[in-house]
């Protein structure tokens, strides 16, 4: 198990592959970063780690294995079950899929103001489920990769229980079962078996979208919503990441999350900066994946869940870009 408080580990950083010791200034950067997170509301975790074949490997972490609601950031599994069908000929970026009325996802959502029937590539769909978190390209891949396959896919991803996320929900039906004008379907949901729970959310997914009516409550991420532990999804930007090498058909994945990273920095020393957040009015989620200029790969995760009211993304960024700025002191990679 991962140390609820903030760990320290010597990083391989230096040139021809020596390994090098630990800062000098570990201790005070530990400290920052721990007096950093704790200036957040609710319940938080948090991670920095290396990236290999074999996995990530925890520099700095707390409560990294902690799971917790983390909003679009779901949007990665659906983003590799697309990848993991382009990179087995089964799909195409270039394909067209046609705009439908029950895969209209709720707002905010662009595409949700398009024709029917409007004919928009995977690439375009996937671009924007990831860099504007657009609930309706979201819910339309979802469809065509279908829910039961993304299930799969968030344990090959490395997710260490996918069972959390069982069924894998669309935008659309998180929404329907956390309305308050319907009486809360969610709260009869967490009482059913999965199967049963399907059946229910057919119910909820027939027919054209009416987000007008819908009440929902901002409170109830603990009955239906997506969950992750930053290092869930560390394991999963780095399946991403060994799944779209150059060579790979699924390559264009890499361009798709770093069209918006939300962390100001040096692209003369991180040249690569991916990512996808999550975010409702009580939590937030950052999810980032980054290059050095060395060649070496990390994953960069916070995540917040606030019981007790709002948590500001104006006054949360800020406090990360601190985070990171700290965690490249650590490395002496600033």
């Amino acid at each position: 198990m991962l140390s609820s408080i903030i760990l320290g580990v010597c990083l391989a950083i230096g040139a021809g592959g020596e390994e090098a010791k630990s800062s000098p200034s570990q201790a005070a950067v530990e400290s920052k970063i721990k007096e950093l997170m704790g200036s957040f509301p609710g319940d938080k975790a948090f991670l920095f780690a290396s990236l290999s074949k074999d996995g990530p490997k925890p520099i700095y972490a707390i409560d990294a294995e902690k799971r917790l609601a983390v909003g679009s950031t779901f949007k990665l599994f659906i983003l590799g079950e697309l990848a993991s069908e382009v990179n087995a000929g089964r799909r195409r970026f270039d394909d067209t899929m046609l705009l439908r009325a029950n895969c209209i996802g709720p707002p905010n959502s662009e595409l949700a103001s398009w024709p029917l029937g409007s004919p928009v590539t995977l690439h375009t769909l996937a671009l924007k489920m990831i860099s504007i978190s657009d609930n309706t390209a979201t819910d339309h891949l979802l469809y065509l990769v279908e829910p039961r396959n993304v299930e799969r896919q968030m344990k090959v991803m490395g997710h260490g229980d996918p069972s959390v996320n069982i069924p894998f929900l669309s935008t659309r039906e998180m929404t329907m079962l956390r309305n308050k004008t319907t009486g809360m379907p969610a709260k009869e949901y967490q009482s059913l078996d999965t199967q049963k729970k399907r059946r229910l959310l057919e119910k909820l997914s027939e027919g054209p979208s009416n987000y007008e009516n819908v009440d929902f409550d901002t409170s109830a991420y603990n009955l239906a919503e997506w969950y992750a532990s930053p290092l869930d999804m560390s394991h999963a930007l780095n399946w991403l990441r060994l799944n779209t090498e150059k060579n790979d058909p699924a390559n264009p994945v890499r361009g798709i999350l770093a069209v918006e990273t939300k962390l100001p920095h040096d692209s003369r020393v991180w040249p690569y900066v991916g990512f996808k957040g999550g975010s409702e009015d009580q939590l937030l989620a950052g999810n980032w994946l980054l290059q050095h200029t060395d060649g070496k790969w990390y994953t960069f995760h916070v995540y917040i869940n606030n019981p007790a009211g709002k948590v500001d993304p104006e006054a949360v960024l800020p406090v990360i870009e601190k985070i990171f700025a700290a965690i490249n002191e650590g490395l002496g990679k600033g």
